[in-house]
């Protein structure tokens, strides 16, 4: 369950940190499946369990309605989104496209910080890897291809992609169950560490573009 929040009295920057608080636990009540998809989230519920105003809540679901988790229909309140074929379709084609472009302006401005970063993420990955902590390294992914658009250097495209947050998180964790062992994810990021770390910028696009399809074709077939 969702852990309770010890009630405090907050303004300003105090007020919105513990907003992204408790979006960020609902968001991995989500993905965890705790809140099933299409589920109803409840403001006075949540302001019960949390120990918060339900503004409090109302301002972190809005954060979830950003990152497309959370879908908010007139006079019915907000829910946990469902995930139907189209939308992982479109999902799958939106990262691909975002993504690549990504790694090719990353392999054109890419420096030592930025090449550290990408070595320290994917060590970072292959650890979680060995020891089977599989919530660890789909975080990982997620902040492995995060970290790759931030070295780009695209601002509009850093907006848009952080636009697409939530449902990547939530695309990352439905099919987390595909790689049965999870190096095999390793093996899919390390040659594109090494395009964009080398400053091959076609190999880097290739290598990230269709990342997602595979997954995303399996991810369908299993919901037929």
């Amino acid at each position: 369950m969702i852990g309770r929040q010890s009630k405090k009295t907050v303004s300003g920057d105090t007020h919105a940190s513990l907003e992204a608080e408790i979006g960020a636990a609902l968001r991995t009540a989500i993905l965890d499946g705790e809140l099933a998809p299409g589920a109803r989230l409840i403001e006075l519920e949540l302001a019960t369990r949390f120990n918060v105003s339900q503004g409090t809540i109302r301002a972190a679901l809005k954060f979830l309605q950003a990152e497309g988790l959370v879908e908010y229909r007139p006079r019915r309140g907000n829910f946990v989104i469902t995930v139907e074929k189209a939308d992982i379709h479109e999902i799958s084609v939106l990262r691909d496209a975002l993504e690549s472009l990504g790694a090719r302006l990353a392999a054109k401005r890419i420096d030592d910080n930025g090449r550290r970063a990408l070595e320290a993420l994917l060590q970072a990955m292959r650890t979680a890897a060995q020891s089977g902590n599989r919530a660890r390294l789909t975080e990982l992914d997620f902040d492995f291809h995060r970290t790759v658009i931030e070295i780009s250097g695209h601002r509009r495209l850093m907006d848009v992609y952080s636009r697409l947050e939530g449902q990547t998180r939530m695309f990352l964790r439905l099919t987390d169950k595909f790689y049965q062992n999870p190096l095999d994810i390793i093996e899919l990021h390390e040659p594109l560490v090494n395009a964009i770390c080398n400053g091959d910028a076609e190999a880097a696009f290739q290598l990230a573009n269709r990342h997602a399809d595979a997954d995303a074709e399996d991810l369908i077939e299993s919901m037929r």
